[in-house]
Order: C-alpha cells, then structure tokens, then sequence
C-alpha cells in the first residue's frame, strides 16, 4: 500500500472530505466546497512526509476543516504513537468562523487526543511555546494569509524547529505567503534550506508537481532546519 493510501485508508473521516469537499459544523451549518480545505495531492504530501521523518511533535497554524491535521494526527498513529496531545493546532476562529468542523473531525476520527488545541491568534501562541522550551520535528502554517502574519507565524515556527525539523507553507503563489518565502529563500540560506517534495509525492503526482515548480506554480513549499537561524545584527538586507 502507498503511504498515501495508508493516510487516507487510516483516516476514513479525511477520505471523505477530501472526495465530497463538504463539512458541517457544529451548529448544523453546511460548508461546501472547502475552499480552506488543501488539494488531496498536498495533504497527500503532508501523511508522505510525516510518514517519512516521523516527527515526534508536530504544530499546525490553522485549523481550519481539520484536512492537514487529520492528515498529520493519522500519520503519528500510522507510526504507532499512541496519542498524547503530540500535535499542538492553533487557530483562534475554529468555534466561530470555522463552528468546529476541524476539532469535530478529529473527534470523529477518533484522533482528538493526539491534538493540544490553542483557540487564539498565532502571534500570541507560538512566542508561548518557546517561552515553554518546546520542539517540533514537523511544523505547517497555513493561517492569515496577510503578509505581516505569514511573516510572524515563520519567524517564530522556524525557531521552534528541532534540528532537521520541517516547516511546510500551503498556497505559496499567494502573493503575501510568497514574499516571505523569498525571504527565507534569501535571507536564512545559512539556517532554512528549500526541500524538493518530488520524493513524497506518489508517481502520477510528480509530473504536475515538476510542471508548476517550472512556472512557479506550486502551493506547497517546506523547508529543512539545517542549522543556526539567528542573524548577525549588521546581516546584510536582502530586498524582497
């Protein structure tokens, strides 16, 4: 079985969403379409590579439908963990925006205890967490999509990476995620390094992921910790 067959067979709750793009929340209200919700291909991604540097803690800026987390919570269980709130997901409108699809998903997926759910704004959690001396082995940040709030969710998110660890962006065209992941690009070559995601992408996905990196299409880009991200307080400034 394909390691994404294995995500999804593990995770009926996830199946299903990803093939009907519909949810209902808490309240009864219907959401169709699931723009929030990721493609299959990049939550397929996502269960590849957890199931291939199998983090032992794991962190999520937004919540949103639940997809990534169903995703990232069935892979540590496809990984034997039993759960113990090992995947922190912070999102601070999932009662009101989002009426509890994401944390209802997970419930009836069976997965909520793998889950540390923080309802508040990111810029406020993850200083939080390292104040607490956390680590992560797999971060995604997939919140605001405002420039300013991509920018706070990696500055933090990247120091909170273990050595080796993996942080992953979803809509990465997006004009404001983009800016800032030309400034990992250029600014954090010495801590960050850009991942080629060819490798957990299953055969028929690999031609269309070559075909958008050409055009610079992708929406979903990760980058390994490989070493010291803090900066030389005269670093030189390199534009956007």
């Amino acid at each position: 079985m394909r390691n994404d067959q294995l995500t999804l067979a593990g995770c009926p709750v996830l199946a299903e969403m990803l093939e009907t793009r519909r949810a209902v929340g808490r309240s009864g209200k219907a959401f169709d379409n699931l723009a929030a919700l990721s493609t299959q291909s990049n939550i397929e991604t996502l269960g590849n590579l957890m199931l291939q540097i199998k983090p032992i803690r794991t962190l999520e800026v937004g919540l949103a439908f639940g997809g990534s987390a169903l995703a990232i919570c069935a892979a540590h269980r496809a990984l034997g963990r039993r759960p113990a709130h090992q995947h922190v997901a912070i999102d601070p409108f999932q009662t009101t925006v989002w009426d509890c699809c994401g944390l209802d998903a997970l419930e009836r997926a069976s997965l909520s205890q793998y889950v540390e759910f923080h309802e508040t704004n990111s810029a406020l959690a993850l200083p939080k967490l390292i104040d607490a001396k956390a680590e992560f082995g797999f971060a995604y940040i997939d919140g605001s999509h405002l420039f300013e709030d991509v920018f706070i969710d990696a500055y933090f998110v990247v120091r909170l990476l273990s050595m080796g660890g993996v942080v992953a962006f979803d809509d990465s065209t997006n004009p404001h995620v983009a800016t800032v992941l030309r400034f990992l690009r250029r600014s954090c070559q010495g801590g960050m390094q850009e991942m080629d995601l060819i490798p957990f992408r299953e055969g028929k996905l690999r031609l269309p992921y070559r075909l958008a990196r050409k055009l610079k299409k992708v929406q979903l880009t990760a980058f390994r910790r490989i070493g010291e991200i803090e900066r030389a307080w005269d670093s030189r400034f390199v534009a956007l």
